[in-house]
């Protein structure tokens, strides 16, 4: 049963919300947040309606049907829109409650391969007076991080794992006392991840003993290409120069998973690791002693 609705381009056009195949993410206080795609921009404007939210980042309500409760938009919409460089083209990712500097926090990227660090209590709207010498000042952080981004990071003891078009799978550690990301990464994987990059999941025991898990889809189908198996592989979380594993290297394709979807990600549960392809749900464990 629909409950309620949020036009975001409600006078406008497009505007859609996909996120790279990402949910929106939701906190502890009900409010709802995720990133729009290409479209009107006009929520700046002094003009009525001014209702019309295309490359923006929102933060909706939830007590009341579905409400804006405040939003960001980056100094160079309008150049993202004209160039079909969608802010929305990665998922929100919040980060887990900070006891010193900006209490509460959420990164998410784009099309430009720039990720966006964004205080959930503040999020900054737009900046009028901002240029691309200054930055998107009206925020926490932003910086070029990696190719267009087609996935949505994964956060895990303090660092933050990325995987762009056309690059490596790279992690970024987060300096909690001064609220922000070292933008050069500690390691990076010798692989390099085609279109679509990758959507990455963690395994851990608690703090310890972290497996990256990224899948490469680049052989998703047609229209792009003829087909081939998703490929599944494993990272040390403290060194992604470090593979553990992945499911070409057993003889007679014994691992082999089945045809790739793009903007898959692996699922990690009771010890598994889950993938879907075009036929079949692929479920990966420890083999018997």
């Amino acid at each position: 049963m629909q409950v309620s609705v949020y036009n975001l381009t409600a006078d406008g056009e497009r505007g859609g919300i996909w996120m790279g195949g990402a949910a929106p993410a939701a906190d502890s206080f009900n409010a709802i947040y995720l990133s729009t795609g290409n479209g009107t921009f006009d929520h700046d404007s002094n003009v009525t309606p001014n209702t019309d939210l295309g490359d923006s980042v929102l933060k909706l309500t939830s007590t009341s049907g579905l409400t804006l409760s405040d939003w960001f938009s980056p100094l160079n919409q309008s150049v993202l829109e004209r160039a079909d460089m969608d802010l929305g083209s990665s998922g929100v990712v919040l980060l887990p409650d900070q006891s010193s500097g900006v209490a509460h926090l959420l990164i998410t990227g784009s099309k430009e391969g720039k990720l966006y660090l964004i205080n959930r209590d503040s999020m900054g709207h737009f900046c009028g007076s901002c240029t691309l010498s200054t930055g998107d000042t009206n925020i926490v952080q932003s910086f070029a991080a990696t190719g267009a981004l087609f996935g949505t990071p994964v956060f895990w003891q303090n660092s933050l794992y990325v995987s762009g078009l056309s690059d490596q799978l790279m992690v970024f550690p987060f300096d909690a006392a001064a609220s922000k990301f070292n933008t050069s990464p500690s390691s990076q994987t010798a692989k390099t991840f085609s279109f679509p990059g990758s959507t990455p999941s963690l395994s851990s025991r608690g703090a310890a003993d972290g497996i990256v898990w990224a899948i490469d889809s680049s052989q998703f189908g047609p229209p792009r290409n003829a087909g081939g198996p998703a490929i599944l592989h494993a990272f040390d979380a403290t060194n992604l120069a470090i593979e553990l594993w992945n499911s070409t290297e057993a003889p007679n394709n014994r691992d082999q998973a089945g045809d790739a979807v793009k903007f898959t990600v692996p699922t990690v549960a009771n010890g598994k690791v889950y993938i879907g392809t075009r036929t079949t749900i692929d479920v990966y464990g420890l083999l018997p002693d």
